[in-house]
Parts: C-alpha cells; sequence; structure tokens
C-alpha cells in the first residue's frame, strides 16, 4: 500500500513538472560554483564580442582616415567598410545566439537577459551604422551619433552584467563598476 502511495505521488510529481513545462533536472537550482560558472561564461562570450567590435571599429577609422588625407585608395576604403559591415552583422548574430540558462537563480537569470537584449540592441546599432558608414545620407555625425547610441546601449549591458556577477559572487558590491575587459 505505501509502495502504490509513493508510486502514485511521484506520478503526480511528474506530471505536474511536465504541466509546467520544467523537467524534473530544472527543479533542482545550480550549484553557486554552477550559477558562478554560468555567469562567467556569458561574461567571456560578451568580453569576446567587445574585442572584435573594437578592433574592427579601429581598423574601420583607421582605414577612413587615412583615405581621408590620401593614403588610401578607394578600393582600400570598400575593403576596410566590407570587413566593418561583416564583422558588425557577424557580431549581431553572434550576441543573438548567446543563451541564458533557465536554470539559474531568477534574479541572476533576469540581470543576464536584460544584459543580452542590450548586447544585441547595441551590436544591431552598430551592423547599422557599419551599412550606413559611407551612405552618402548619412552624415559622419549621424554615424558618429549611432555609434554614441551603441556605446549607451552597450553600457547598460555592463552594468547588468556586472550586477549579475555581484549576484553569483564572481564581484563584490564595491568593486563598482567594472569594464568588460577586467
Amino acid at each position: 500500500m505505501k509502495h502504490m502511495l509513493r508510486t502514485g505521488m511521484v506520478m503526480v510529481f511528474i506530471l505536474l513538472s511536465a504541466c509546467s513545462g520544467k523537467n524534473l533536472a530544472s527543479t533542482v537550482p545550480d550549484s553557486e560554483e554552477e550559477v558562478q560558472e554560468s555567469v562567467q561564461n556569458f561574461y567571456n562570450q560578451m568580453s569576446e564580442f567587445e574585442q572584435l567590435g573594437k578592433s574592427s571599429l579601429a581598423a574601420f577609422n583607421e582605414a577612413l582616415t587615412s583615405y581621408s588625407t590620401g593614403q588610401a585608395t578607394d578600393k582600400q576604403l570598400e575593403k576596410a567598410v566590407t570587413k566593418f559591415q561583416n564583422a558588425a552583422a557577424e557580431i549581431a548574430d553572434k550576441a543573438e545566439d548567446v543563451k541564458v540558462s533557465s536554470d539559474l537563480p531568477e534574479n541572476i537569470g533576469k540581470l543576464l537577459s536584460e544584459a543580452k537584449i542590450a548586447f544585441e540592441s547595441a551590436y544591431a546599432i552598430k551592423e547599422e551604422a557599419s551599412k550606413s558608414a559611407v551612405s552618402p545620407e548619412v552624415t559622419a555625425e549621424q554615424f558618429e551619433e549611432m555609434n554614441q547610441k551603441a556605446d549607451v546601449a552597450m553600457l547598460y549591458g555592463i552594468s547588468k552584467l556586472n550586477e549579475a556577477r555581484v549576484a553569483s559572487g564572481l564581484l563584490e558590491p564595491e568593486d563598482g563598476v567594472q569594464n568588460l575587459q577586467q
């Protein structure tokens, strides 16, 4: 009789778990180490994207400066623009593909999701800026404004990521705002 009761309770638990859309493994929260590892992996991915974006923009700006001073040809500028556009599109796609584990504590998962959305927005704006970089309809000021908007979105994402790092125990609250390279 007790065995049937236990079996019945297990079946009800499995049924309720299935109805809630969660499997049994996801009902057990990750350990502190697993949470920290997940947050650190997210941080590492975003750091990599930021570095790619910075180096791509720097190379583009260098080519643009060389072109405007007569040290680069139209062909060299066109090649730099294409590389910048491809890099921006690739980074935007990669940022979109980053997954936030559903097994994280709710507060940390929410912070990482907010950071992901901010990073996606920043890279989408950078991609748009790259496409308009040589457009005759976009002024240098408008191009710079788009990049500044992307930077603001990036800073918001970094702040949310750092909040997640604090919440997971990777950073102390008094460490303040950290750049992704740190």
